[in-house]
């Protein structure tokens, strides 16, 4: 079944937004995935023929001689591609077509359906928030009960339930599938109406029994707790001399904790500032490769050096044991739950065009193409020679983070966290804040306070996340870790961006007639607006900027991480083609491979821009491992934003955000045309950093 991935993806970033997708894994994966089960229970094997579709078709047409004929056999095809033997003899397959095909009643079963999804989407989701809390919220230490909790789904029936008393059936036959082309070459002449029957049909897009459903269930929350507590103590990692140069009290998630520092180092241009960036990147390379003592990860008190490899105890060199390639055996676990729903999924029949086709409507194509245009771009290696000269040195594979176009990189980060710590000391406070930052921002103080009063601030346990509500009589989720100290600036930077998902999911589910037309394309638009929120941070800090190159910088800023983070999407979708390649491959190959795709790609599209060859460092990042064909969303969401940021040049920022969050769900050409008038392109946002870096020269 499909539920629109951008309400119940989480977020949680600094490009870190992926945190928010584990609830998306823990909700609906088991609608797209499932692990190996007895053979009873694989039965996804049809017995409608064509001749029995033709003959229903020709039954259906008598009896409805003023129907649409082509939507009529597109519904009995689509349905007979889910009927089971279970489910009846062809001839009862004809008769319940025969019954239940309604095309004088249309509107009003659309209503009924979409009144009914969004009572069991919305409870459902609910429910999961609340037994799922401990997991995400609060400081106090996790029972192994909440583990359970967290794994049990109250979807995991609901797929088994509707396909066995035949409401899914029904679906299919009178709101049948159309294709991604179809939606995207006819969805700009569908009404509110008809876009809403189309997306309708887009449900219940795989038949995965129960059981199933809910072991893929366990597997995406034992991932999620891998990563969630992949912790280091940062005053435990010493550099050669065994000298210690970060905070006692710095705990970093890996990657994204450890990324952030690194970048937040781009201010301090000393010694010091250049070997804290240089120890975090080998301690990254060590995650890469599994050389990291496994007794180092998430406790503190024992001393690592990342740069030769040696652990200490009490002082003195201790032999350890790695952590093994555990991470590898994480992916393939996922990729195992994934692969196993296959026969189950006939629209989607593999997890990349399940990710892509139907979750991102991009086909995997499409995207590649996209990535490779732009990696392939002449302006990225005269960029890497202008930040080159910013620094003063050669660059490092490490500086695909480089954070210096930002205005905020003149300012320091402990003012900043001065000023958000005071301003948002817990999150109660911060609760009763998100009103004045709308305000900030350009919306009325009415508009404001409408928004925000179906929105709440949890205080995360991990990096943060934001969580969409399922209905509309429910509320949305910001989520962001706060210290006792109070939000230090990272956080809010994560702050603004998860209280962007927020206002979007408030309006694309509040501002929209037909439930089935709420939410946007997919995850990448909703990052997409999450970042244009995120980037305006310091405004509501209240520093007026005054860089008359703002907007050049800009769009150096969203085109240098776009350029990092399609390098790391690349190598996810490679990934998963090779594991497909190689599906009896155990974590050690799964490792090489993975390695080996990462310097590939390296070599092929930074070593030029870099001047380094054989930089892994592209296979760091941890939405690899748990969060199964995402990545691909951020650099999608870049170009996105681009555009997205070239409308609003010089327009009301608060109207033109509510227009574009009213659109609601769309195919991505039909969505990005009503947006900004155009479709989504990599040459113009190519053109446009060729040109802001000649001004800036």
């Amino acid at each position: 079944m499909l539920i629109k991935k951008k309400t119940y993806t989480f977020a949680a970033l600094k490009i870190n937004c992926m945190k928010r997708y584990i609830v998306f894994i823990v909700l609906v994966m088991v609608f797209f995935s499932c692990t190996q089960n007895n053979s009873k229970e694989k039965e996804m094997s049809t017995t409608i023929s064509t001749q029995v579709v033709d003959e229903t078709v020709r039954e259906l047409e008598a009896k409805f001689p003023a129907s649409d004929k082509e939507l009529l056999r597109r519904g009995v095809q689509i349905t007979g591609k889910f009927w089971l033997e279970r489910d009846g003899s062809p001839n009862e397959f004809k008769q319940f077509c025969l019954d239940n095909y309604e095309p004088q009643n249309k509107k009003q079963l659309l209503e009924r359906f979409s009144k009914n999804l969004e009572n069991v989407y919305g409870r459902f989701i609910q429910v999961s928030t609340q037994v799922q809390f401990a997991l995400h919220v609060g400081n106090e230490p996790l029972l192994p009960v909440d583990e359970v909790f967290a794994s049990w789904s109250p979807f995991a029936h609901l797929n088994d339930d509707w396909f066995d008393n035949k409401l899914a059936l029904i679906l299919h036959l009178n709101f049948p599938y159309y294709s991604l082309d179809e939606r995207n070459t006819k969805g700009f002449q569908w009404s509110d109406e008809e876009n809403a029957a189309v997306n309708l049909g887009l449900n219940f897009a795989s038949r995965v029994p129960s059981k199933v459903q809910q072991k893929a269930n366990e597997t995406a929350t034992r991932t999620e707790l891998y990563i969630s507590n992949y912790n280091i103590y940062m005053n435990n990692i010493v550099d050669e001399k065994g000298e210690k140069h970060f905070p006692k009290d710095m705990r970093l998630i890996s990657h994204w904790g450890l990324r952030d520092e690194l970048k937040s180092n781009y201010v301090d241009r000393s010694e010091t500032g250049l070997l804290k960036q240089k120890l975090l990147y080998e301690l990254m390379l060590r995650i890469i490769n599994q050389d990291i003592p496994q007794e180092f990860i998430n406790t503190e008190g024992n001393d690592y050096c990342p740069s030769n490899n040696k652990f200490f105890k009490n002082g003195k060199e201790t032999a350890f044991e790695r952590e093994n390639d555990v991470r590898y055996a994480f992916l393939l676990e996922v990729f195992n739950a994934e692969k196993a729903s296959d026969e189950y999924s006939p629209l989607y029949p593999d997890a990349i065009k399940r990710a892509f086709d139907q979750g991102l409507e991009m086909t995997f194509d499409e995207v590649e193409t996209i990535f490779t245009t732009f990696l392939s771009a002449s302006v990225n290696k005269e960029i890497g020679k202008y930040i080159s000269n910013q620094l003063g040195r050669p660059l490092q594979a490490y500086d695909i983070w480089y954070d210096g176009f930002k205005t905020r990189s003149a300012i320091s980060e402990d003012d900043l966290t001065a000023k958000t710590a005071k301003m948002f000391p817990n999150a109660q406070t911060l609760q009763k804040q998100l009103p004045e930052i709308l305000q900030t921002l350009g919306y009325s103080k009415e508009r404001a306070t409408e928004i925000c009063k179906y929105i709440a601030v949890d205080a995360a346990r991990g990096s943060g996340h934001a969580m969409g509500a399922g209905m509309r009589s429910d509320i949305s989720r910001l989520r962001v870790r706060i210290p006792e100290t109070g939000l230090n600036y990272n956080g809010f930077n994560v702050a603004m961006h998860e209280f962007g998902h927020n206002v979007e999911q408030t309006v694309s589910m509040y501002d929209i007639d037909n439930y089935m037309n709420t939410g946007i394309p997919n995850t990448a638009f909703t990052e997409a607006l999450a970042f244009i929120f995120q980037k305006r941070d310091l405004d509501v800090l209240g520093y007026a900027e005054t860089n008359p190159d703002k907007q050049k910088m800009t769009t150096l800023d969203i085109y240098w991480g776009a350029l990092e983070i399609m390098g790391v999407a690349l190598v996810d979708m490679y990934a998963w083609q090779w594991m497909y390649a190689n599906p009896d491959a155990s974590p050690q190959q799964l490792k090489a491979a993975v390695i080996d795709i990462a310097k590939n790609l390296w070599n092929k599209y930074f070593a030029p821009v870099f001047g380094i060859t054989d930089s892994p460092i592209l296979a760091i990042y941890s939405h690899m491992i748990s969060y199964p064909l995402y990545l691909a969303a951020y650099p999608v969401g870049h170009l996105i934003e681009f555009q997205l940021e070239q409308h609003l040049e010089g327009k009301n920022f608060a109207a033109e955000i509510d227009r574009i969050y009213r659109i609601g769900h769309r195919s991505p050409t039909v969505w990005m045309t009503k947006a900004v008038g155009s479709k989504l392109s990599a040459e113009a946002f190519i053109k446009a950093a060729s040109e802001a870096l000649g001004a800036l020269r």
